[in-house]
């Protein structure tokens, strides 16, 4: 199993479980073995464990070709809402709080790339990511884990791609308005 020692891009198993969860709950347990079959993925991921991050491109990919970009963005969001205690605790919690915890929660999921927030607006947080957003399904994948932390924190909003890493930008941009 690898180490989190940034030889190589790893995430945290929670996150790509989190994706595997929802492709269960979505389309069953034949989804999930058809996924798995088809990516190549045998083994039982841990969640506090860390594995290659072409694990989760491979789930989102998968998703993306065979149910739709759109179901790619709920998986962002599904996952985002079923963290657990971190899910139940973001109910308690004002944006801002949560957008300022971002960069240091974004460490403990991946080894690699680059968050950063700007709360200097009000009802406004810009999320910039550097070398994280290298593929069309990560974007919808993003895209979804926002909106799943707007509705955690009970907080009615938008969110809007702004700069595209994809299209040449240095990094990709998310605006969050609420």
């Amino acid at each position: 199993m690898p180490e989190k020692d940034g030889s190589e891009k790893l995430t945290r198993g929670s996150a790509i479980n989190g994706f595997v969860k929802y492709i269960k709950n979505k389309w069953g347990a034949e989804g999930e073995r058809q996924c798995r079959s088809d990516i190549g993925l045998k083994i039982v991921l841990k969640d506090n464990s860390y594995y290659p991050d072409r694990i989760l491109q491979n789930i989102l990919t998968w998703i993306a070709k065979e149910k739709g970009m759109d179901y790619v963005r709920e998986g962002g969001k599904y996952t985002t809402m079923h963290l657990g205690m971190i899910s139940w605790l973001m109910r308690f919690a004002d944006m801002k709080t949560i957008a300022k915890r971002l960069p240091s929660n974004y460490r403990e999921v991946y080894n690699f790339g680059k968050a950063e927030v700007d709360i200097s607006e009000e009802h406004k947080i810009y999320l910039r990511l550097w070398d994280v957003v290298t593929y069309e399904a990560a974007y919808a994948s993003w895209i979804g884990v926002c909106e799943g932390t707007l509705e955690a924190s009970k907080t009615k909003g938008k969110v809007t791609i702004i700069k595209n890493s994809l299209e040449g930008d240095e990094y990709a941009e998310f605006l969050i308005e609420y």
